[in-house]
């Protein structure tokens, strides 16, 4: 790690942002001169620093803590801020040379005449400067000066106290926003530094490190407490949403390296848990999943039929789809209308090629016919575009439709009024975004459809939402396991079989076999994974887009994850060229103009390039047609930039076009390889799915299921025959220690 400098430093021009009105998160750059010998000088000999502050003021010098971040080959050494602070000077002549800095030369004068012998800096921080007894000088001024020199002070109190132990100005901004002020932010962090992990982002080990460097002893109940509250909330990380008593003591233990014993002596008095015999949860997750509970079965209780007749729309659908339906709908799938006409939530379960696809399609235009309003949502934005394609209807993503990670104010003005709410791929929920989903419903009548396949993979988040409600037996359900067209052979027939654990080919079988028409299996030796992947995407370019095929990956690291299969992609489909843009960030990351590209971060009420409020979640899918680092023009004083003329990061999602700024490019990732996880929701006209023996204890039957059925038209399922065995063999467990189950089966009445 870098060592910490402290040093003096005048900032003497702001290099980012290049207007004080687009900088939104408090990031700036500043080219500045010091005396210091002990820091780096760029190639114009100045120091180059950057960081979340304050706004700096040009000419005026600053005490600083910084930290050398990089040196680039062309831009020189450039340093990150850890602190940094105008002192406030202790003599006459400072004093006046300080003031200077925050008034005209006629205000400090008349001042200087009003108090000449006065120390002028402590009458304004005790607040016993009479500015109305100076002329030139009102209480608007007053007011603005001394906010100035109360926040220097909070700033050396920051550097003095707290910068030593790495908590910077960016840290104190966002403990600000929790406590209300920096001064109580400062004071909550001395006597207990764990209030640190209220920030997203930090963890109770980084909180931990700081506490031992403020002295915190190793067994401090404060510790202690938060320790036990860490060890729940990774094991929550695993999809759990309780722990037993005794596993839980375990865990703490061993995280915290202290005895079982004290750690029981303080389990029962610390805050924020729920206690359910010798079931321990965080309360927050347990009060999501009680509420999702609770409110099913009030919506269960309701004595409201959908009026229409089910048989005769059954008769309806046979008769006018007699073509797609030859052998017309099956008692499974007839049972659906009859269960959606009585029920006020219902589940749809089923596997790939039994037909729920379809089924929503019928009832989207049930719906239309009764006139009823609805709303179509799935967990991410891939699941969203797959549910709009087959339904001609318009889908979103649960986030955007109840505006879930928004400020509080902006995400109260977001409920649902429909008639009809219908959540695809609902076993990706988790207990959080589905609690909240249901306190955004205002319509008393309103009714659910939960739709899932239950061989998929869980939820990555907290809960087990789809296995829980179908073991608890409360929610009425629909369970599809006819799978239709599997006669054929390919994709759907060895989905089937890799669900029940039929094996496919022996175990030493080497080569290529092809299935069906459209799913093509080739064994090969280790060795030769990565030449046969980057010769079988070549394969697949003869026939398909690159945006429509989706090379599958079940890790991100190694030779044949999905970091260095997008780069090979890259280099491949959309090479460097010197009529093309790109954009350097981090270490070896290069966006360039013709990349198709996932966003993985929810931005609401953004301006897109005709300056229209859009949402980009977290899975939107894109493709880069402009890069611009600088702006098209110097705007005037007053004068805006419009969408069009700022530098950024230009991207075509669906229909809109939208700008990123350059700082956000790291929340941009390849979309052409994924991870079988991420992929989860989504389809591809062509898929090459990826899976070698070191991913061996990652993969399972659901995992192999789950790749192949991301195929529409074209799979090709590169391996070798003994780890794929070996995957359809292993069956994920489908059980997590959860609360909701119980909770369905409890009268609220």
């Amino acid at each position: 790690m870098n060592d910490i400098i402290e040093l003096k430093l005048t900032p003497e021009k702001m290099m980012f942002p290049k207007r004080e009105a687009d900088n939104k998160n408090d990031f700036r750059i500043y080219s500045c001169n010091t005396r210091s010998t002990e820091v780096k000088l760029n190639p114009y000999n100045n120091l180059s620093i950057k960081g979340i502050m304050q706004r700096l003021d040009l000419g005026v010098e600053y005490d600083a803590q910084i930290q050398l971040d990089k040196i680039d080959p062309q831009y020189g050494a450039s340093y990150n801020v850890l602190s940094i602070y105008q002192d406030i000077p202790e003599t006459l002549e400072g004093q006046s040379a300080f003031l200077a800095t925050l008034m005209t030369e006629l205000q400090l004068k008349e001042v200087y005449k009003t108090y000449p012998e006065d120390n002028i800096l402590q009458l304004i921080i005790d607040d016993k400067f009479d500015y109305k007894k100076v002329i030139n000088f009102g209480p608007v001024v007053y007011g603005k000066i001394r906010e100035r020199v109360m926040e220097n002070l909070v700033y050396k109190e920051i550097l003095s106290k707290l910068g030593k132990y790495g908590i910077t100005y960016d840290v104190i901004l966002k403990l600000e926003l929790v406590f209300g002020s920096k001064e109580l932010a400062i004071q909550k962090i001395e006597d207990n530094p764990y209030e640190l992990t209220r920030l997203q982002g930090f963890g109770f080990k980084r909180a931990d490190k700081i506490a031992k460097l403020m002295g915190f002893s190793h067994d401090n109940p404060q510790r202690i407490k938060y320790g036990i509250r860490f060890a729940l909330d990774e094991n929550q990380q695993g999809g759990h949403t309780f722990m037993y008593r005794e596993d839980l003591l375990r865990s703490a233990s061993e995280k915290l390296e202290i005895e079982i014993e004290m750690i029981d002596n303080l389990l029962d008095q610390t805050d924020e848990l729920k206690f359910i015999g010798d079931k321990i949860s965080l309360l927050k997750t347990y009060n999501a999943e009680y509420y999702i509970a609770k409110r099913f079965k009030e919506m269960l209780n309701r004595d409201d039929e959908l009026e229409f007749n089910a048989e005769e729309y059954i008769k309806e659908i046979e008769e006018n789809n007699k073509e797609t339906l030859k052998n017309g709908l099956t008692h499974q799938q007839k049972d659906f209308f009859r269960n959606i006409q009585k029920h006020s939530i219902n589940l749809l379960v089923g596997y790939a090629g039994t037909g729920k696809s379809q089924l929503q399609k019928f009832l989207v235009d049930l719906l239309n016919k009764l006139k009823l309003t609805y709303v179509l949502l799935s967990p991410s934005a891939k699941a969203a575009k797959v549910t709009k394609k087959y339904t001609n209807a318009d889908a979103q993503t649960i986030h955007r439709r109840i505006g879930y990670g928004m400020d509080k104010a902006e995400e109260q003005m977001y409920e649902i009024y429909e008639d009809f709410v219908v959540i695809d791929e609902s076993g990706m929920t988790d207990v959080f975004i589905l609690s909240s989903l249901l306190a955004k419903i205002r319509n008393p009548k309103t009714r659910l459809l939960f739709v899932g396949d239950d061989f998929q993979l869980l939820s990555i988040q907290a809960g087990n939402f789809l296995h829980d409600v179908i073991e608890s037996g409360v929610i009425p359900m629909t369970k599809l396991d006819i799978v239709f067209r599997q006669g054929e052979g390919g994709i759907l027939d060895i989905a089937t079989k890799i669900r029940q654990g039929e094996s496919f080919v022996d175990k030493d079988f080497d080569g290529k076999r092809l299935f069906g028409n459209n799913l093509l299996l080739h064994c090969v030796e280790q060795i030769h994974m990565e030449s046969g992947y980057r010769s079988y995407y070549k394969v697949l370019l003869n026939s398909f887009k690159p945006e429509d095929i989706m090379v599958l990956s079940p890790t991100k690291k190694g030779k044949l994850g999905t970091i260095e299969i997008n780069k090979y992609i890259q280099s491949l489909v959309n090479p460097p060229d010197e009529n093309k843009i790109q954009y350097e960030y981090g270490y070896d990351n290069v966006i360039r103009v013709g990349d198709y590209i996932l966003n993985t971060v929810n931005m609401y009420r953004i301006s897109s390039m005709l300056e229209e409020a859009v949402d980009v979640v977290n899975g939107d899918s894109g493709k880069v047609i402009d890069i611009k680092i600088e702006d098209d023009r110097k705007p005037e004083k007053d004068d805006d930039l419009t969408e069009k003329e700022k530098k950024g990061i230009i991207i075509k999602i669906d229909d809109e076009m939208i700008r990123l700024d350059l700082s956000l490019a790291t929340q941009l990732l390849s979309a052409w390889s994924l991870t079988i996880h991420k992929s989860q929701g989504s389809s591809a006209e062509a898929t090459l799915i990826v899976v070698d023996r070191s991913n061996k204890f990652q993969i399972s039957a659901n995992l192999i299921y789950t790749a192949v059925t991301r195929s529409v038209h074209k799979c090709i399922l590169l391996t070798q025959a003994e780890t794929l065995n070996y995957a359809i063999r292993k069956v994920d467990s489908m059980r997590r220690n959860t609360h909701l189950c119980d909770l369905l089966k409890i009268n609220y009445e």
